[in-house]
């Protein structure tokens, strides 16, 4: 499991304790908020939680940074790291999805952009650009540029890796909270290997292929 799950699941059964000893006039309602604390403490043990991904390394593959389905595959400018023409896929992330986020390729990460914003829903079409966001940009065979995007539901994102670090392909970077976005970007010499509506898997699904 993530470790940033263990703070909201020791909040949780805190909580959830509290209620259950509580007295009085009120203790059949104590007992009702309880158990619905309890079980939210349940949920984040799954929500957070960490499975093992056999990495399959190849220079040439672009995996997927994260687990979820494509909603949105563009021809886009960008302008902040690949400086140019690039292609996007967009994944959406239900409550249901792992929520940590992986490096599609090896390389070094050579940007690193923090943005406060809004929190606006995943599938609204300004989410990329207004949204509280973290944008991460790897440099290997190719340039890739991935954002982690707040939403509705996800208020907060975390990054693991900082500026010049290097890092191998699978290699964990971050984890958003409790659901929302990521978008990658990456050059007109990766051809896309996904449509809409297909299910990624972070680490596993190759999501593009660097042109040889």
């Amino acid at each position: 499991m993530a470790k940033i799950g263990f703070s909201y699941i020791i909040s949780l059964f805190i909580f959830s304790l509290i209620f259950f000893v509580s007295r009085g006039i009120f203790s059949y309602f104590s007992y009702i908020l309880s158990a619905i604390f309890f079980v939210l403490a349940l949920f984040c043990f799954y929500f957070f939680r960490d499975p093992v991904r056999n990495i399959k390394f190849d220079e040439n593959n672009i995996l997927s940074p994260a687990d979820g389905t494509v909603f949105e595959i563009s021809n886009v400018e960008e302008p902040l790291f690949i400086k140019g023409k690039a292609k996007i896929v967009k994944i959406f992330l239900s409550v249901f999805n792992v929520h940590l986020q992986r490096t599609p390729v090896s390389g070094d990460i050579k940007f690193i952009h923090k943005q406060y914003g809004e929190y606006l829903p995943a599938n609204h079409i300004e989410a990329s650009v207004k949204n509280r966001q973290n944008v991460v940009g790897i440099e290997g065979k190719t340039k890739i540029l991935i954002r982690q995007i707040a939403g509705i539901v996800a208020r907060k994102c975390d990054l693991w890796v900082k500026l010049n670090q290097p890092v191998k392909q699978g290699d964990k970077i971050g984890i958003i909270h409790f659901g929302s976005q990521v978008d990658i970007y990456f050059p007109e010499n990766v051809s896309v290997n996904v449509s809409i509506g297909d299910k990624v898997v972070g680490g596993i699904t190759v999501i593009g292929q660097i042109k040889k």
